[in-house]
C-alpha cells in the first residue's frame, strides 16, 4: 500500500553567506504554505547555523552541508534522490527569491489546480537595489519595491519529484509530459511573463553593499568569475517601476 507524501510543499535552496536573509525567507514561505525546506549550506563562513539552528528544533528545516564548488545542480539533484517520497511537491529556488500568489491564497491550494502536470514554472519579477547604497534595516520585502519591466524575467519550477528525470536551476525534464507556467503555457524565449497567479519576486542585487558581496561571492551554478561591470550595468535596469504586490498579498493573506 503506498503512503501518501509527509508534506504538501517543500523547498530546496543551495546558499552561501545568506546569514542575515535566511530568517526572513523562511518565515515568509511557511507563512505561504511551505511545510518543509531543505536547505544545503554551500562553504559560507557566517553565522548561519545560529540563525537555522530554531527552525532545526522546530522541525522545519533539514540542513545539510554540501562543501562542493558549482554545488548548485548536485545539491538538486540530492534533494530529488533522498526526498522524492517526502512531498508531493518540491520548489528550487534561491534565498533572493520570494514565492507567492498575489491573490493571498496559501501555494499549496494554487497548486491544487495543476497536479496532473510534472512541474508548474512561476515567472519571475527581478528587484533591484530601490536606491539602498547600503542594507537597510527593514525586511527584504518592505525595502525594495522597485522592480525592472516584463522583458527581465525567468522562471524557476515547482516539480514533483517522483517525474523529473533532469532537475535543472530554472527548467528539469520529466519522464512524463512538460512543466508549464501557471497558464499551461510552455515556456519558450522571449514570451510574455504572467505574474498573476503565482509569481517570484527576486530581489537580485538587494543593496549595493549586497550586490558588491554577491559579486565577490560567486555563483554556485558556474565557476566562472562575476563581472562587475556586467553587474552594476544590469541592476540599473532593475529600478524601472513600482511594485509592490507582495505586500498586498501579505495583507489579504493575514
Amino acid at each position: 500500500m503506498s503512503r501518501s507524501p509527509r508534506f504538501k510543499l517543500t523547498a530546496c535552496a543551495i546558499f552561501r553567506e545568506e546569514a542575515p536573509f535566511l530568517a526572513e525567507w523562511i518565515r515568509f514561505h511557511q507563512n505561504v504554505g511551505f511545510e518543509h525546506f531543505y536547505l544545503y549550506n554551500n562553504f559560507s563562513t557566517d553565522d548561519f547555523k545560529a540563525v537555522l539552528n530554531p527552525f532545526i528544533q522546530e522541525g522545519l528545516v533539514t540542513l545539510v552541508d554540501w562543501p562542493r564548488p558549482v554545488g548548485q545542480l548536485s545539491a538538486y539533484r540530492d534533494c530529488i534522490r533522498r526526498r522524492w517520497r517526502e512531498a508531493l511537491w518540491i520548489g528550487f529556488f534561491d534565498i533572493d527569491e520570494f514565492l507567492f500568489a498575489p491573490d493571498g491564497r496559501d501555494v499549496p491550494s494554487v497548486l491544487s489546480d495543476y497536479r496532473d502536470l510534472p512541474g508548474v514554472c512561476v515567472w519571475q519579477a527581478f528587484y533591484g537595489s530601490s536606491g539602498h547604497v547600503e542594507r537597510p534595516e527593514r525586511p527584504v520585502v518592505e525595502a525594495y519595491t522597485m522592480r525592472a519591466g516584463a522583458d527581465i524575467t525567468t522562471v524557476k519550477t515547482i516539480l514533483n519529484p517522483r517525474m523529473v528525470y533532469r532537475v535543472g536551476v530554472h527548467q528539469s525534464k520529466f519522464l512524463s509530459g512538460e512543466g508549464l507556467d501557471t497558464h499551461r503555457r510552455t515556456i519558450v524565449p522571449g514570451m510574455p511573463p504572467k505574474l498573476d497567479i503565482l509569481r517570484i519576486n527576486h530581489y537580485w542585487s538587494r543593496s549595493l553593499a549586497d550586490l558588491d558581496q554577491k559579486i565577490r561571492r560567486g555563483d554556485a551554478s558556474t565557476s566562472a568569475l562575476r563581472d562587475r561591470d556586467w553587474h552594476v550595468a544590469f541592476e540599473s535596469k532593475l529600478n524601472v517601476e513600482s511594485d509592490d504586490a507582495i505586500l498586498k498579498a501579505m495583507q489579504r493573506a493575514g
